[in-house]
């Protein structure tokens, strides 16, 4: 039994690090400059230490210290804004409306928001868009509840927290759904009936995993996986009748993520091997 725990002691405080790895301080996030659709929130680090803290649980399920850790890099920023610099060349008014907020408490802004935006009904907006924001977005923000990274489609809003680019990326798929519908008041309301939510969450998540292998960035699509998959999962798990449905719903998406990215390597390991071939051949021609 000595034996035993010395080797869990080290395993278990392993684990510790790794899920905490958010919750330690790091430089004052400056962002990548000035984008019409993008607003930055000012780090405070004792607050966005608690908010990463608070999250334990969600990035234990999802086996991902980057949830919520409120610590977005530049790098992260740069990918989500090429992404979104992209999806506007689709011509879609509501996208480009879209406003993305990093680590950004702002609730008047949101209100006004919520007002100003044209896209939704005002019946939508005075039944469940004012409740929910104020809800979410005032009274009780992502900015220190462990909500996650949220899109709020009564201000055509996108509230990130989390340093990982494909979770925001995410958010922006679905704010890119969100755009290419036409009556978008009814499209909200069918996203909150059951089982009607994983339709529109697997929009999202295609959204972005075919941005990835459009612009031919392997690690983005593999971490695509490996991080929305198991997401995924937590929306198929809460609707089965068992005890921590969505951990195993959780379970669920990453088994299936490490079979996808197991098949997409042997897949493009064939490709960059006709390639080879090809270019080898060439030399004797």
């Amino acid at each position: 039994m000595a034996k035993e725990r010395t080797i869990a002691c080290p395993l278990f405080f392993i684990l510790i690090a790794f899920l905490l790895n958010g919750c330690s301080t790091t430089d004052p996030y400056i962002g990548q400059g000035p984008h019409p659709q993008v607003q930055r929130g000012r780090s405070i680090p004792p607050l966005d230490i608690t908010a990463s803290c608070l999250a334990f649980l969600s990035k234990l399920v999802l086996w991902n210290g980057k949830f919520a850790n409120h610590k977005i890099s530049k790098e992260s920023e740069a990918e989500l804004v090429q992404f979104i610099d992209e999806r506007n060349t689709q011509g879609y008014p509501a996208f480009k409306e879209a406003v993305f907020r990093l680590n950004e408490y702002a609730p008047m802004g949101d209100l006004k928001a919520l007002f100003k935006n044209h896209q939704v009904a005002w019946p939508y907006k005075v039944l469940f868009g004012f409740t929910t924001t104020i809800i979410y977005d005032v009274l009780l923000p992502g900015r220190i509840f462990p909500w996650g990274d949220y899109y709020n489609p009564f201000t055509n809003t996108a509230h990130i927290y989390s340093g990982e680019s494909v979770i925001g990326m995410h958010e922006a798929g679905h704010a890119y759904d969100f755009a290419r519908v036409r009556h978008k008041g009814t499209y909200v309301f069918i996203g909150m009936l059951n089982f009607a939510n994983l339709g529109q969450e697997m929009a999202a998540t295609d959204t972005v995993i075919n941005y990835a292998i459009q612009i031919r960035n392997r690690d983005l699509e593999y971490r695509a996986y490996k991080v929305l998959y198991p997401a995924y999962g937590t929306y198929v798990g809460s609707y089965v009748p068992l005890p921590f449905n969505s951990v195993i719903g959780a379970i669920g998406g990453h088994i299936a993520a490490h079979f996808k990215v197991k098949k997409r390597k042997k897949v493009y390991a064939e490709m960059d091997a006709v390639q080879k071939r090809s270019s080898n051949a060439d030399l004797f021609v």
